[in-house]
């Protein structure tokens, strides 16, 4: 059975052996679509496809139900350049063809017909044929069809993992109008769902999107969080304002888990926002604060890590000179010269000693 990239190598193949007859003309385009070698079969459905004649359906359609795989892969193609309205019967068909190309040339033709095609498109996706399904929502992903929302996200459910990832790719493309359905979907009580729909909201990468993302990372459900900060770090600084606002909600979880989105993006623009929260009341928000701003790095997380040497808690003092370290400014030294002789821990007087000796090697 041929691949998709086997199919699409073996189009790109004909399409450089030009016929020495030079350009067809119709009949003859029917003639070797019917008698020719592969190659000329496939030039010749090429032709009829770009021609947009309707007396090229049939010979097509003929085409497209042929014994040879890379023919009807040819044929499927064609078919989508010709844009017939009367071509989607026998191309939804080709949903179910046991080529996997064959699939992806069908689902693609079904595409460029459009409104055509939408209602046969939109019944596939309660099809019980895995390929048809899948193949409708490639479809109707590429025409970013708003009402194919819905459906989309009953797949989210699905146990099989291949048609998530398809329905999650279709709600990507079709972009906005999925947000707020995606949205609801987040609540659902379906574990799958809700997973499937965080992952495309961090993907669509939507001011809401990360407005609803961020209000995950508060939340109780360990999973939802997760998911959550994994689609976050996807959506990089497209998601910075909301995680801001996070950084200031005085919910413990949602405050780590926006700086630790925040110092893996190493986004610049948060180094206040998480130094203020070096005062904390908590310190494994303040630990949380000092890791995350030697993952920034900048002049001023030098200054507020140096003021975190003084924190009451040693794991946050110990976490604050290991940050210094990582950083390597020479402005910390008189400061790290002090914690490594004074300070009252010995695993932050070795921390300071080991950041110093850092120091040194940049000399």
């Amino acid at each position: 059975m041929l691949t998709v990239r086997r199919g699409v190598a073996t189009l790109l193949a004909v399409a450089v052996f030009p016929l020495a007859g030079g350009a067809l003309t119709a009949e003859e385009a029917y003639d070797r679509l019917a008698r020719g070698t592969l190659e000329e079969q496939c030039e010749a459905a090429e032709f009829l496809g770009i021609s947009g004649e309707e007396a090229a359906l049939e010979p097509l359609l003929l085409a497209l139900a042929d014994e040879n795989p890379a023919l009807r892969q040819c044929a499927a193609m064609a078919l989508g350049e010709l844009g017939s309205a009367r071509a989607v019967p026998a191309l939804v068909r080709a949903l179910r063809d046991r080529d996997r190309a064959v699939q992806w040339f069908a689902a693609t033709a079904l595409a460029k017909l459009g409104a055509p095609a939408t209602e046969a498109l939109l019944a596939e996706l309660r099809a019980d044929d895995r390929e048809a399904v899948v193949g409708a929502a490639v479809a109707l992903g590429r025409m970013g069809e708003p009402r194919a929302v819905g459906p989309l996200i009953e797949l989210l459910a699905s146990r099989d993992l291949y048609v998530r990832e398809q329905a999650i790719e279709a709600l990507v493309a079709i972009g906005r109008p999925a947000v707020a359905p995606l949205m609801r979907a987040v609540d659902s009580s379906d574990v799958p769902t809700r997973k499937a729909a965080i992952v495309a909201l961090g993907r669509l990468a939507d001011a809401k999107a990360a407005s609803a993302l961020v209000d995950l990372l508060g939340t109780q459900d360990r999973v939802a969080r997760h998911y959550a900060m994994v689609a976050l770090r996807e959506m990089g600084p497209e998601a910075y304002r909301p995680l801001e606002e996070a950084l200031a909600s005085g919910n413990p979880a949602a405050q780590k888990a926006a700086c630790e989105i925040l110092g893996y993006i190493r986004e610049p623009r948060a180094i206040k926002s998480v130094a203020a929260l070096l005062d904390d009341d908590d310190d494994s928000v303040r630990w949380t604060a000092a890791k995350t701003l030697g993952a920034i790095d900048g002049k001023y997380a030098v200054e507020s890590l140096i003021r975190a040497l003084q924190d009451p808690s040693p794991r946050v003092r110990e976490v604050a000179v290991l940050a210094l370290g990582k950083i390597k400014d020479f402005d910390a030294v008189p400061a790290l010269t002090d914690v490594a002789a004074n300070d009252p821990d010995e695993a932050v007087r070795a921390a300071a000693a080991e950041a110093l000796a850092a120091l040194a090697g940049r000399k």
